[in-house]
């Protein structure tokens, strides 16, 4: 099943979809009312689905409601035939998700799987009933030009008496309908009266749209040339002439993702499906004075993982275009995904203090690693009109697979972040061999100084050297006056370590690292680095998620941190008033002992210089 509305795609399930479905069929506000409460077994239900839809003949369609704007997979609908002769031909189901609510995204969702109904699957009668103690739904039927039908068979007794609602082809109309007539024909009145109103028409009737197609990025086009059809046509053409014998197989269709003016010249980002089926993304640019569409890249889209944002290499000069660019400098620019997008522009609109800071993103880029034990320096990258950044210089000697862009998402006072490298020869932002993560046990506050220099000093120790696919997350950071402490979490292929790295003023004075491998079902985590030139013992201790508090005493009793040490701890002692072994103990909420085990410590582990 497919069918369009002005803001809507309803199209057939897919695969990645599951994640979408998983996020609203676990909310009980959502699936209060559905024949399977709370929402049993999302995975379950998503598998009989895509079974269902692969039959032949069809007796059902279960369709995942998009916003086409964004891509966003935000409920499901779907018909069926009914098992009771009495209550009609078709039956419908919906549901949405709850970040969708207020937006008529339902009765807009039915009203085109109505006309699908009757027109499509030439219905007789389509019916749909809903639960007296959920009045929304019985709006959204009745918004969508269904009638009260009486009394319906409850499917769980507990939650009350049902209501159907039931609509026949040959008196259902689609709401608007006449008016929609009576407008086309006033349209076209005025038309006749003013002829320069056709091209304005016509321009309208063929607004660019976002692909269906699962193997290409569900984005609308952006950009201020997404809608000059004339150059999204020259700059397909130039693709298709520019990949000759190198291209996989011939393109069918070719949509833009992104086409725009950057400085004095035109880009685009195209994307299509080639012969031997798979996807393709391609950058095509303007060149040369005057200048001339060339080709100037292409690569395989794949979309596991979805990518984070797109990259145009261009310097915005049609003398001086990608290709030209040396091998070790680039101009680089991101194009964000559409949700992306709006969270970015979002915390812009509330920089001054009105509203939530729900959702927020904000980007920042390394422009240059320090050394180690500085501060880093970052800058931050503001989207402007349709997602595009701001430019950069790339340096390639400075950061071979790409520049590093910080994605920080905030949730109220915490933040989530994730890390994407922009190099010139790709036009996809990828994961770069060592990355910033969240920690398993949840976000924390965003220090992009620690969290980088502890990535910089753990990549250059010995234990750690050469790994890939190396994830580093901030589990707690502070500033004492000697300098900086941090506490990580170290994730690689079936490794989990806990690291501790300290700073004394620009040196690096403790590193040290210990195998946690259960760091998910722990009650805390702690460990302590000695530097025997100094006499100076370094010790973190970090609470998990149900703990209240860490105490850490040494042999002889004596507590080693104040109270109250309820938040992660970091600290510096001198190890000589101390008495070896330190033990940490790890109390509940409500002071009830969760776990006490001797604290690691080993020598520091000092990074080559």
């Amino acid at each position: 099943m497919e069918c369009r509305t002005k803001r809507l795609l309803i199209r057939d399930f897919v695969e990645t979809d599951r994640e979408a479905v998983r996020g609203w069929r676990s909310d009980p506000d959502v699936t209060r009312y559905l024949d399977q409460p709370l929402g049993a077994n999302p995975d379950g239900w998503f598998d009989a689905v895509l079974r269902y839809n692969a039959q032949t003949p069809r007796t059902s369609h279960d369709a995942a409601i998009v916003v086409r704007s964004t891509g966003q997979v935000i409920g499901w609908i779907g018909v069926s035939r009914s098992f009771d002769p009495a209550s009609g031909d078709l039956v419908i189901g919906y549901a949405l998700d709850q970040s969708a609510w207020g937006n008529n995204y339902m009765t807009e969702a039915l009203i085109a799987v109505l006309s699908f109904g009757f027109g499509k699957l030439g219905a007789r009668r389509i019916t749909a009933q809903c639960y007296v103690a959920n009045p929304a739904s019985a709006r959204v039927m009745e918004k969508a030009g269904m009638k009260h039908a009486g009394a319906a068979l409850s499917a769980d007794p507990a939650l009350g008496h049902s209501v159907r609602y039931m609509a026949l082809r040959e008196e259902w109309r689609r709401p608007g309908r006449r008016r929609l007539g009576l407008a086309l024909v006033l349209t076209l009145l005025a038309l006749v009266a003013f002829p320069l109103g056709i091209n304005t028409l016509l321009h309208a009737l063929q607004r660019p749209e976002a692909p269906t197609d699962a193997r290409l990025l569900p984005w609308a086009p952006r950009g201020d040339l997404a809608e000059d059809q004339k150059f999204i046509a020259e700059a397909t053409a130039v693709w298709r002439h520019g990949t000759g014998g190198g291209m996989p197989g011939r393109l069918t269709k070719v949509y833009a993702v992104w086409a725009g003016t950057v400085g004095g010249g035109r880009v685009a980002l195209l994307q299509g499906i080639g012969a031997d089926r798979n996807a393709l993304l391609a950058q095509v640019s303007d060149h040369g004075s005057p200048s001339r569409l060339r080709f100037d890249r292409q690569q395989p889209l794949v979309l596991e993982p979805r990518p984070a944002a797109l990259v145009i290499t261009y310097a915005g000069d049609r003398g001086a275009a990608a290709s030209r660019s040396t091998p070790r400098s680039a101009r680089v620019q991101l194009v964000l995904s559409p949700t992306d997008y709006a969270a970015s522009t979002d915390h812009r609109a509330r920089a001054d203090g009105s509203g939530a800071d729900r959702g927020r993103l904000t980007l920042w880029r390394r422009t240059h690693e320090a050394p180690l034990g500085t501060d880093s320096e970052w800058e931050e990258l503001r989207p402007g009109k349709d997602g595009l950044t701001t430019t950069w210089a790339h340096q390639d000697q400075r950061s071979p697979y790409g520049s590093i862009v910080v994605f920080a998402r905030s949730e109220g006072a915490a933040e989530s972040v994730s890390t994407v490298a922009a190099a010139p020869d790709r036009l996809i932002a990828v994961r770069p061999p060592i990355r910033l993560a969240d920690p398993t046990w949840g976000p924390r506050r965003l220090d992009l100084d620690s969290y980088d220099d502890g990535r910089a000093v753990l990549a250059s120790s010995a234990d750690l050297t050469a790994r890939q696919g190396l994830e580093v997350a901030l589990l707690a950071s502070e500033r004492d006056p000697e300098g900086r402490l941090a506490m990580l979490e170290v994730r690689s292929a079936g490794t989990r370590k806990v690291a501790l790295v300290a700073w004394s003023g620009g040196r690096v004075e403790c590193v040290t690292t210990h195998d946690y491998p259960d760091v998910p079902s722990r009650a805390a985590a702690a460990l302590g680095c000695l530097d025997p030139l100094t006499g100076t013992l370094v010790i973190g201790a970090v609470p998990g998620p149900g703990a209240g508090r860490v105490v850490l005493r040494d042999a002889a009793g004596k507590r080693v941190m104040p109270e109250p040490e309820t938040e992660p701890r970091l600290g510096r002692l001198v190890a000589a008033s101390l008495r070896m072994p330190v033990i940490w103990s790890v109390f509940d909420h409500h002071g009830v002992g969760a776990g006490r085990e001797v604290l690691a410590v080993s020598e520091t582990l000092r990074p080559p210089r």
